[in-house]
């Protein structure tokens, strides 16, 4: 009889983890590295004649998705390069 229940124990054991498995989320994860630089920001040198031009036409947001789409950061980085990218418009 103890036997018995050790295996239904078991087998119930086995049926959870299996059902637990199949019904669990199907997640695929990506980790990409993008290196920074020592000061702990990438260096973008290149001047985007389309981030440009939305910035001249007063199209700020479409100008920081512009960015964020092309160099795959993060919204914070992307507003500060349209800033700079801004100041070094308006000095010209």
């Amino acid at each position: 009889m103890e036997t018995q229940s050790v295996a239904i124990g078991i087998g119930l054991f086995v049926v959870g983890l299996l059902i637990g498995r199949l019904t669990s989320p199907k997640e695929k994860t990506t980790t990409v590295y993008q290196p920074v630089s020592p000061g702990g920001r990438r260096e973008i040198t290149e001047s985007d004649p389309e981030i440009e031009a939305a910035i001249r036409s007063g199209h700020k947001i479409d100008a920081i998705r512009l960015f964020r789409e092309k160099y795959n950061v993060g919204l914070k980085e992307s507003k500060d390069a349209v800033d700079a990218i801004e100041a070094r418009l308006n000095n010209r």
